[in-house]
């Protein structure tokens, strides 16, 4: 999935951590940058996926047997996901839904083999209420030295409401713990800007998977830059919350 020129993506629920896409491109790479054909070989020769056994608990309480419905798996091509097993405890891509208390643990067992007279069959969870809408703090790193440009509000698929700014890469309020010089800020606020300005959407970053399908974003996560800002700026995410 390619961004359009000019998008940035805003992540909801991480305020202080943007994925940036850049605006144009200027003939050639900068010095200092590398162009992204050899960022990507980089990537792939240096990165090599490794798994484990992911363990479970509830309450505090180990879940065992969820390995028997499924597990992690590197596949061919240095991919991760998950390998589904036909298993007795559970149907074909879910996740075990029954457990036996034994001993300090719960152990996974077919539906089959859960007693009537425990009524689970039957049982069904209450929906789960919105939650309180997420906002951020209005003051300290989140207004000193503060937003350029918002707040923007968009609306997402799920029907919530996120509001951002755009903010100075080195001014955004992760930053703001770190007690960097003048002159560090200056040297990293350059490369984002560089990088806005070189790595284009139409340039190959990371070669397409070989197998399986690249997730989709919500649209509206895809946001523009205002004029004057399309390098060296990230839009932040200050709250969401329902629809009014």
């Amino acid at each position: 999935m390619s961004p359009q020129s000019g998008e940035r993506t805003i992540t909801t629920l991480q305020p202080a951590k943007k994925r940036i896409e850049p605006k144009r491109a200027l003939s050639g790479a900068p010095c200092g940058l590398p162009n992204p054909t050899q960022l990507s070989s980089k990537i792939q020769t240096s990165l090599n996926l490794t798994t484990r056994t992911t363990r479970y608990d509830q309450a505090g309480r180990r879940l065992e047997g969820v390995e028997k419905a499924f597990d992690t798996k590197v596949f061919e091509g240095n991919v991760w996901g998950l390998q589904w097993s036909n298993s007795q405890v559970s149907k074909r891509g879910q996740f075990p839904q029954y457990y036996k208390q034994v001993g300090d643990k719960r152990v996974a067992v077919p539906e089959n083999e859960v007693p009537k007279e425990t009524e689970l069959h039957g049982a069904e969870f209450r929906l789960a209420k919105p939650g309180a809408a997420y906002t951020s703090p209005t003051k300290g790193a989140w207004t000193e030295p503060g937003a350029k440009a918002g707040p923007y509000k968009v609306k997402l698929v799920d029907g919530s409401v996120v509001t951002y700014s755009w903010y100075r890469f080195v001014d955004q309020p992760s930053f703001q713990q770190y007690n960097w010089s003048a002159e560090k800020k200056q040297k990293l606020q350059a490369l984002v800007e560089k990088i806005h300005a070189q790595w284009t959407p139409n340039q190959t970053f990371m070669p397409p998977p070989s197998q399986g399908k690249l997730v989709s974003l919500d649209p509206a996560l895809l946001v523009t830059p205002p004029k004057g800002l399309e390098r060296g700026y990230v839009p932040i995410v200050t709250a969401q919350s329902r629809k009014d």
